[in-house]
């Protein structure tokens, strides 16, 4: 199912539009499913492009599952597939731009799935989504590009925001060639997948 959602047609090199592999949002959801994260929750995307973990939680029986972007073309996407497969019921799209406000308050029982952009090309725009994720919700999936001063970061920002966090694996994430500029047809990029859960 997962890899029958389309790429983004006219991906944006500002917004770091790099699709996630469909192996990546499938395990990443089962685990989450398995901790009891997915099934009977509002499950949350954040930067949802064209919908692969947002349908993927409806598929997992999530309660509601919001799937928010700033690219309205992304959006027409994972809507028409969301009703093409037939969870559209239960999933709701905002268009918002993530970084400087919280597009949707606080919520109880709720999961943030999301792969935010690395940073690379718009500074600190991973950190800006990470921070409205723990804003929302007690439980955060995310993907974040790997290096030591991140680390660092991740450990001042739990703490100040009282949530642990573990680091359940890593994973070299392709970038496909969607750049006239591209050189390489994909070239891989060493992330980390992280579990956030707010501290009792």
């Amino acid at each position: 199912m997962i890899e029958s959602i389309p790429n983004y047609v006219n991906p944006k090199e500002e917004l770091e539009q790099y699709v996630t592999p469909s192996d990546m949002v499938a395990n990443i959801l089962w685990d989450a499913y398995l901790r009891g994260d997915i099934e009977g929750k509002r499950v949350i995307d954040l930067g949802c492009g064209t919908g692969r973990f947002a349908i993927g939680a409806a598929l997992l029986d999530a309660l509601t599952s919001i799937c928010i972007d700033v690219d309205n073309e992304a959006l027409d996407i994972a809507f028409s597939v969301s009703k093409k497969i037939g969870v559209n019921t239960v999933m709701h799209f905002i268009l918002a731009d993530v970084r400087g406000y919280n597009p949707i308050r606080r919520l109880l029982d709720c999961t943030v799935v999301m792969n935010p952009p690395f940073g690379i090309h718009s500074r600190g725009a991973d950190i800006d989504f990470l921070k409205t994720a723990l804003n929302i919700c007690d439980t955060v999936y995310s993907i974040h590009k790997l290096s030591e001063g991140f680390i660092k970061l991740i450990d001042k920002l739990s703490s100040e925001m009282k949530f642990t966090y573990e680091i359940m694996s890593e994973y070299d994430f392709p970038i496909r060639w969607f750049l006239p500029k591209h050189r390489r047809r994909v070239y891989y990029v060493k992330t980390v997948i992280i579990r956030f859960r707010r501290s009792t």
